[in-house]
């Protein structure tokens, strides 16, 4: 899932920027940059709900 994307599910830069006690110019800068590996860390423990990822059900078998 790419910066943006997480931003995006994280309520956007604003409530990024509370979550993570930084200023929302530095969250803009990670949906180009690429948000830092401390703070994934940190953003996959405080809301691990934006970072589940459902799996694809596989069909099953022909008889």
């Amino acid at each position: 899932m790419d910066s943006k994307k997480i931003i995006e599910k994280l309520g956007g830069t604003a409530k990024t920027a509370v979550l993570c006690n930084v200023t929302q110019g530095a969250v803009c800068q990670w949906i180009h940059a690429g948000i830092p590996d401390a703070r994934l860390m940190f953003l996959r423990l405080a809301r691990p709900d934006v970072f589940v990822t459902r799996k694809r059900r596989r069909p099953d078998p022909p008889p």
